[in-house]
């Protein structure tokens, strides 16, 4: 899916059911999320996020934050609340436009729409920590590995960057059909157009995959040391996934 379609899906989820979309429990559907439950899994994911890093012996960079993918400020809220300054950055309007309006924290924590395949507002090393969950897995991997290499260059020597990503799906373990090979073969904007008039040109949840290795040497290549690689159960059962923590040397 190109870029400019996973903005106009998500501005639309932004305004039909936010916080159902950005955590779709079955339960919640329907503006049945309570917003103060909703934020508190924004605490406890920060929380243990935190407690993890630890856990290996590492100190928390206490500078400033980039929360990608902040959807309403889920987590960003709670980054701010360990963080002396935070950014949120989405690439829905109306996602950051709720970011906003949910923001308890002033000035320390501040929201950015970014619509481009880069993180190109902000310059080198501007960074200590980098958090990112649940959202570079609903992008297509041209772009979720472009956005891994901006991580590494926005991040300051001795900062961390902890994110998520799916390797592949779990759905299917049987050998690739020949339609299944055709499909995975054809550039994003013809794969586009076969799944839009799949769903009737309704809007879409995406999901996406990069082989973990793959991953580690795109990190490598960009002077990260990755840290520790995890298993995550984020994407659902239907997706094998991995948390990354990598810091630049």
């Amino acid at each position: 899916m190109r870029l400019k379609d996973t903005q106009k899906y998500w501005d639309f989820f932004g305004k039909s059911d936010p916080l159902f979309f950005i955590l779709t429990f079955k339960d919640k559907r329907g503006g049945k999320w309570n917003k103060e439950e909703f934020f508190n899994t924004g605490k406890q994911e920060i929380a243990e996020s935190i407690n993890y890093i630890k856990s290996l012996g590492l100190g928390i960079p206490l500078g400033r934050a980039l929360d990608f993918g902040c959807g309403v400020g889920r987590l960003t809220q709670s980054l701010a609340d360990n963080f002396s300054e935070v950014c949120g950055v989405d690439i829905a309007p109306s996602m950051i436009t709720l970011a906003n309006q949910y923001n308890r924290h002033g000035d320390k924590c501040k929201y950015f729409l970014n619509q481009k395949d880069n993180l190109g507002l902000f310059p080198d090393r501007s960074f200590s920590f980098i958090y990112s969950k649940i959202t570079l897995q609903h992008m297509a991997p041209e772009y979720s590995k472009n956005y891994i290499k901006e991580f590494a260059r926005l991040l300051k020597p001795g900062g961390l960057m902890l994110f998520q990503l799916p390797s592949e799906s779990n759905v299917n373990t049987t050998p690739l059909t020949l339609k299944s090979r055709l499909k995975k073969a054809l550039p994003v904007f013809l794969t586009d157009k076969y799944y839009r008039v799949k769903y009737y040109f309704q809007p879409v949840v995406e999901m996406y995959g990069t082989p973990a290795e793959e991953v580690k040497k795109i990190l490598n290549k960009c002077g990260a040391r990755v840290i520790d690689v995890k298993p995550d159960e984020s994407a659902g059962k239907n997706w094998k996934s991995f948390q990354y923590l990598a810091e630049i040397k």
